[in-house]
């Protein structure tokens, strides 16, 4: 049973804005191991306005760090972070075969959300939400909130967004913590937080069946 785990980041070596050199994803691979997460979905940007990006690349540069580090007694796996937007013939890596991860518009309600998510409902999908700390419209909005969860959206957080006092911890709507980690150019993680909110990883768990 893994201990602890990461549904959202950018470790994966030179295919998005995130980590560039396979020696910095080895290095931060390492870190996470002596923090008790063993378990972690490497989740590139797809199909994102500003950060292009080729699914073939990051299939290519998974196997290649998976090789490189299948000595350090961790469970990796490919899957990516798609910006939802109308095309419905977006291509994405699903985590576990059947969990989408997306992200949204920060600035603007995105019209086509709900249509969207169910029409991946519809393919089999079950939908994880990135980081909704950071969609105003939605905090904002408590009925939208209501109704993404009675469609069994999942709501995932990144760690620097946890305390207690936020709305979603305390109304008890995260379902996944994440580290959506860059790599060494942003401000350093608080790894510990895992621990601390270990009580949503044990949810997470139970979603994923691991």
């Amino acid at each position: 049973m893994s201990e602890y785990l990461d549904v959202h980041n950018h470790i994966l070596f030179g295919v998005d804005d995130g980590i560039k050199t396979i020696e910095e994803s080895i290095e931060t691979l390492k870190k996470y191991k002596e923090n008790g997460i063993d378990t972690i979905f490497l989740t590139p940007h797809v199909e994102h306005p500003t950060v292009k990006t080729d699914i073939n690349k990051i299939k290519e540069n998974f196997e290649i760090l998976k090789d490189a580090t299948k000595d350090l007694n961790i469970n990796l796996f490919l899957g990516s972070e798609l910006y939802l937007q109308t095309n419905k013939k977006q291509q994405f890596i699903p985590l576990k075969d059947w969990f989408i991860l997306i992200e949204l518009p920060t600035t603007l309600y995105p019209m086509y959300l709900l249509d969207r998510i169910f029409d991946l409902q519809l393919e089999g999908y079950e939908v994880i939400l990135a980081h909704v700390e950071r969609y105003p419209w939605l905090l904002d909005n408590e009925k939208l909130i209501d109704k993404l969860k009675t469609m069994n959206v999942y709501f995932q957080m990144n760690l620097e967004s946890l305390h207690e006092k936020n709305y979603y911890i305390k109304n008890d709507l995260i379902d996944f913590i994440a580290t959506d980690y860059h790599g060494k150019k942003r401000k350093p993680l608080d790894l510990s937080l895992f621990k601390k909110f270990d009580y949503i990883v044990e949810k997470s768990k139970k979603i994923l069946k691991l």
